[in-house]
């Protein structure tokens, strides 16, 4: 039995439970109103007899006066004829009536017509509106069958048995299918990130292993410079004062040695300070504030120089520590040679950041110069791109005659999580 055939079975079941329901409601509305309309005709066939006893007239004496106050004491019309003979009018429709005959004077009759009670009407009414409500209810289920009926007659049984386990069975692929495709797309989405950041670890790992083999470099050669050109330095400045003490040289000539010896020990200064940059604890533990606070202090000592800082602290926190002593480096050659080359007095030091790098630039309002094609001329500037790229950026110089030098160096930097 298929769906159809159940729907058509139980509309037919609950069609014939209101129909039976119904028709017993009317039945027991019609039995009702017939004992109201027996009750109501037997009063008033009491109240006839008892008025026709009381007033003691004949039916010959019957004139429409006496009719007319006798039927509005009976609550009707009353019309008085032989009894072999026909009334001459037909009751009024709707109107109970009977016929009495009159025991006091035989061969006459009496026909009363009155209006039911309110009670009764009501009965009445209720009992039609009842019949009405049986005949909507017929047709209103009589429009669900038909359809049902065409439905059935339009998809035979047979072939919607065959066609639903291949829809049921189409729809599931289907649906397999999309979840298969939707399974594949995340694995493979999932194998890309992991795969990334597989990389993205064994690259951090490479530049760890970079910077420790640098900062061990930098140990070693901070000692070298310690035992060599330090006390090299040392040793010189002690053989000219020396010279300086015993020996009666002319004003100019003393002044030049003064000089010698002035430049010597700025350079011991610079190399000592430098080695203090290449100490382990500074390289790993200071942090990038305390190193350009430090860094610039050296600069605007005794200088007449004016230096800006415009500074992102949450570009700031995405350098690492360990990348920090070289980027001071860099830094220190670029002031250094806007103030000894461009002669520059007043200096612009910017840290913002990108999408996933950090930029640093210093800027000057010094002399400038002509940049020369591919990699630029002079040891300083040289050193400056071999440690942009040691960290893995770039570094790039832009500058014009009389327009000032802008030194721009550019760091990738992992996005924080």
């Amino acid at each position: 039995m298929n769906f159809s055939t159940r729907t058509l079975g139980l509309a037919l079941l609950f069609l014939l439970l209101f129909l039976g329901a119904t028709i017993t409601l009317q039945w027991w509305l019609r039995r009702e109103t017939r004992q109201l309309q027996g009750i109501a005709v037997t009063e008033a066939r009491e109240r006839l007899n008892r008025a026709v006893t009381v007033s003691g007239r004949p039916p010959e004496s019957w004139d429409a006066g006496f009719q007319r106050e006798l039927g509005a004491m009976l609550g009707g019309a009353i019309e008085l004829s032989r009894i072999d003979a026909p009334f001459a009018t037909n009751p009024a429709r709707g109107a109970l009536t009977f016929t009495e005959q009159l025991g006091a004077a035989p061969g006459w009759q009496v026909r009363v017509s009155f209006a039911p009670p309110a009670l009764l009407k009501a009965q009445m009414l209720h009992q039609r509106v009842t019949a009405v409500i049986i005949l909507l209810s017929l047709l209103l289920a009589l429009v669900p069958l038909l359809l049902v009926i065409m439905a059935a007659r339009r998809h035979p049984a047979g072939e919607a048995g065959s066609r639903a386990p291949w829809d049921a069975s189409r729809a599931q692929a289907a649906g397999l299918e999309h979840l298969a495709k939707i399974s594949h797309e995340r694995g493979t989405a999932l194998a890309e990130e992991h795969g990334a950041r597989v990389r993205a670890e064994e690259d951090l790992q490479v530049n760890r292993s970079l910077l420790g083999h640098s900062v061990a470099e930098r140990v070693r050669l901070g000692r070298e410079l310690h035992d060599n050109i330090c006390q090299t330095l040392y040793a010189v400045c002690l053989t000219l004062e020396s010279v300086q003490k015993k020996s009666a040289l002319a004003p100019e000539l003393q002044g030049r040695l003064a000089q010698c010896m002035g430049e010597l020990r700025r350079l011991n200064r610079e190399v000592r300070a430098y080695l203090e940059e290449l100490e382990p604890t500074r390289v790993t533990t200071q942090t990038f504030a305390g190193a350009l606070e430090e860094l610039i202090g050296t600069f605007t000592a005794g200088q007449e120089v004016q230096i800006e800082q415009r500074i992102d602290a949450d570009a700031v926190a995405l350098i690492p520590p360990l990348q920090i002593a070289e980027i001071m480096n860099i830094l220190r050659e670029a002031l250094s040679n806007s103030l000894r080359h461009g002669q520059a007095r007043r200096l612009t030091l910017l840290v913002g950041r990108g999408d996933q790098q950090v930029a640093l630039a210093v800027q000057d309002d010094g002399r400038g110069f002509v940049p020369q094609a591919g990699s630029p001329g002079g040891h300083g500037l040289v050193n400056m791109e071999a440690r942009a790229a040691a960290l893995g950026g770039s570094l790039r110089i832009e500058s014009a005659v009389g327009k000032g030098t802008r030194v721009l160096l550019t760091l990738p930097v992992a996005s924080p999580a």
